[in-house]
Parts: structure tokens; sequence; C-alpha cells
């Protein structure tokens, strides 16, 4: 890793109630050999509301699209996203996830830890350590070995070793049950407005916490069958209501708009596109579920004569719709203007509950969470009242199957594609066809490759590690937990 690492912005903008790094106009170097209880001399609540911005900001946008399009719920037409839709997706492609995560998201936490603790605001400490949990179990999961031990010791380790997947997972659980216990502390100062996750809801921190743990021990299926189980079984307290919903709402602004819609709008490229996969398959289930509108947006322009209907681009489909008279984008509850980033919901872990209750053959359990998930979701996108019937249509209701399960959660988790990919990985659900044109020989992706950044300039630890990437090769190998 670099020893001087530089962050630029135009402004911290605060609009919509939100705090957001904007666009680059002038550049600051922060000096990292400097006493490292003491690099960055920025109030905690200023630190976390960019946090936990960028951290949506970055999840929400280049994290999503990559998986998205693997797990195809995204088909961009054209330039990078059609490249994600192809598997052409290279070290070069990650240098940015990378890059806010690490020096961005994780540098911020690890001060807000640091000056917490010595505040003794231990409130403060335990939402940083969830959401420093968060991150690196993100990280692992969609690139495997990372540097964990010894990452962010840039006064002492500029080339960090990396740690096993299997060594991350313990130690992210820890974090994370070390994080709930300092929430419930109720000692020091609390986060108020400046926690836009939150702000400053120790219960719904605590909520959070057990839901993250619920959701990392499941990823455990193929290693650790009964760890979710044995977990749930104590039961933990749970996101259990929208309201209780992780999310980081963005404004209405350029300053502070959603990733998605800052990306294919505000941008002017017009590359997205929505995958026919999804569509296709919600419109057979059923041609008036009323979430249609909300996850997509209808063909906007009618040049070819289909404006106002949902169409999604053929995975890796290379059919240029600059115009967008040809296919839908992501709608409005995932990639509006306002529209929030969801780190995990009440439909999630409902459907987490679902997939355990039913590895244990609690098939009662498994389908009243099942129909919770489905109802959560309709609800999340103000449409409670369609749940009903949704739930009659012959191919939702509950038939005692990991199938079923399974494909509803996949179409639930436009809200956040990478759980998706992830859970694709673990079952196999929904079977997906590589796209005609790939670059994977017709493998789909089971991970991303570490970034251009890493090979340059941390390329002995990598080699001692997980080794150097191969172009489109390494894509198609498992992580540890995907064995």
């Amino acid at each position: 890793m670099k020893k001087l690492i530089n962050y630029s912005w135009s402004k911290l903008a605060l609009a919509g109630g939100i705090i957001i790094l904007g666009a680059a106009s002038c550049s600051k170097t922060l000096d990292v050999n400097a006493d490292p209880n003491n690099f960055l001399d920025v109030p905690v609540a200023t630190l976390l509301p960019a946090a936990e911005v960028n951290l949506a900001f970055s999840i929400g946008g280049n994290g999503t699209r990559i998986p998205a399009s693997f797990v195809q719920l995204y088909s961009g037409h054209r330039n990078q996203p059609l490249q994600y839709g192809q598997y052409n997706v290279t070290p070069a492609s990650t240098d940015g996830l990378w890059s806010s995560l690490y020096a961005g998201v994780l540098r911020d936490l690890l001060a807000i830890t640091i000056k917490s603790r010595v505040a003794g605001d231990s409130m403060y400490v335990g939402v940083s350590q969830l959401l420093t949990a968060y991150t690196y179990g993100y990280l692992t999961d969609m690139y495997g070995d990372i540097p964990f031990t010894d990452a962010l010791k840039d006064d002492k380790q500029l080339t960090p070793a990396y740690d096993k997947q299997q060594d991350v997972y313990p130690a992210v659980i820890a974090m994370i049950e070390a994080g709930i216990s300092n929430v419930k502390s109720a000692k020091g100062t609390k986060p108020g407005g400046d926690d836009v996750i939150y702000a400053g809801n120790m219960a719904n921190w605590e909520k959070f916490g057990n839901s993250l743990k619920l959701r990392l021990l499941n990823h455990l299926s193929k290693k650790q069958p009964n760890a979710a189980a044995d977990f749930l079984a104590t039961n933990p307290v749970l996101i259990t209501a929208n309201a209780d919903n992780a999310k980081v709402t963005f404004g209405t602004t350029q300053a502070n708009a959603n990733p998605i819609y800052s990306f294919d709008e505000l941008s002017g490229r017009k590359d997205a596109a929505v995958s026919s996969t999804i569509v296709n398959r919600m419109k057979a289930i059923d041609p008036n579920d009323a979430r249609i509108s909300k996850y997509f947006k209808p063909v906007k322009n009618n040049t070819n004569g289909v404006a106002g209907q949902y169409i999604g681009n053929v995975p890796g489909g290379d059919n240029d719709d600059a115009g967008e008279a040809k296919f839908s984008r992501v709608g409005p509850a995932f990639a509006g203007n306002g529209a929030p980033i969801i780190l995990l919901s009440t439909a999630e872990v409902q459907f987490l509950t679902a997939e355990i209750k039913f590895r244990k053959n609690d098939q009662i359990g498994a389908a009243a969470a099942y129909s919770a998930a489905l109802d959560a979701d309709f609800e999340f996108v103000g449409s409670a009242s369609y749940a009903a019937t949704y739930k009659l249509r012959p191919e939702v209701v509950y038939n005692s199957t990991l199938q079923r399960i399974m494909e509803q959660k996949w179409i639930v988790m436009m809200q956040a594609p990478y759980e998706a990919w992830t859970d694709w990985r673990r079952t196999g659900v929904p079977a997906l066809t590589a796209p005609t044109t790939n670059f994977t020989d017709g493998v789909v992706p089971r991970r991303i490759p570490y970034p251009q950044l890493e090979i340059n300039l941390n390329n002995a630890a990598l080699k001692n590690g997980p080794g150097v990437p191969v172009p489109f090769e390494s894509l198609k190998t498992k992580v540890w937990w995907d064995q």
C-alpha cells in the first residue's frame, strides 16, 4: 500500500440530511507515517457520517454493479456495464472499490475507534466496530483472502500480508460481538444526527449487529452448516421491521445523489440496463407484480414502439441503447433520485431465517419467515396490500424447497445484489447461463480480481498469499466458503 494516501474532494456537502464526498476539485495529502493514534484531527461527529455515506456510496455503486451483472440483475449494453455483463472484469476494474473501502471507509472508522476509546465513548466505538465488520465482511466475500491483521498499519507495515478468509471470518464475527457489547454499554457520548443510518438509536445498532452476524454465519452454510442455526436458536434481537432497516438515504442534488442514479442518469452515460433474466422471470411469475414498476423503470423513449414497457437486456448483449428506447433501467426503489442504499433489511433477515429453518427441517418456521420476507419487501416499495395476492401465485406459494426460498430472495436482493451473488455461489439458485460473449470460457465468476493497485504496490504480499490474479482465470476460482 502507498505510504502517502491522497484524498480528494470538492467539499463535504450537507444536503438532504446527509454528508457525502463530492467530486474531486482539490486534493489534500495525508501523511500516514504520523502517529496512528492521532492521524486524523477531525471530530468523530464529522468522521462518522463521512464513513457511513462513503460505505453506502462505494458498495451501492461499483460494489453493486459488478456482482449485479454476474448474477443477471443488471445487464449493461455498452462500455463498462457491458464489460461487467460479459465478465470482462480486470484488476483495474476493482481499483476504485478497494481504495474507497480501505483508504477511505476503514481508515475513517479506525480513527473513530481510536478517538472514541480515548474519550471513553464506548457507543461510538461499537458503531465503528459494527461498520468495520460489515466492510471487511463485504471485502472478503468479494475477493477472498484480504489484508486484515496488518491492514491500515501504514506507520509499521507498508506491504500488509493477506489473511486467509477462514481466519478473517471468525475475526469479523468477534468484532461484531464486541461492537454489540459496546453499543449496549450506554457508556460515554452516543451518536446523534451525525449517525445517518440510525441517528444514534443503540437498540437498532444491536439489531443490526445481530442481523449482520446471522448473514455472515449463513454464508458458511457449506463449511459450518449449523453455525447460523445455533446462533438463531439463542433468540437474538434482529431487524424485524422496515423502519429498522439499515440504510443510507441519499439526497436529490448532484452532490449527494444515489450512486446508481448518479452513474447512469446524472453522468449522461446511458450505458446501464437491467437484465432480461430478472425482468422476464418476475413478469412470468406475476405480470401484475406491484414491485415491477418500483424495481425497474419503463423504457423511456418510443423510437422502437416500446415506451412504457418493462424490457431487460439479454445478459452480455451489446445492442446499443444510448437513446433509452430499448431497455429498462434500475427503478425508483433503488436508483431513483433520493433512493436509499440498503445495507441490511427486514426482508433479507426473514429470508435468512427461512433458509436456516429449512435446513433444520423446520418447515413451519421456514414458511412463516418466507411469507414475512415477501410482506416486508412489498411494504418497503409501498405496495403492502399486494403481498397477499402475490403469495397465492403457483410459483410463489411455499413448497418446502430451498429453490423456492432462494429464487424469491434473488428477486428481492435487487436491493443488495452482492448478496444475491453470494447466495448464488452457495446454492446455485437461480440457474444461470453465461452470456454468449464472455471472457471466462462460459464460467459465471465466483470472485472479483485483486486490484491493479495491489499488484503494483503490494506484489510480494500477493505472491506470498492468494497469488497475483491471472486475467479472467482468477474470476473462476472459488473463495473458501464456496468450496
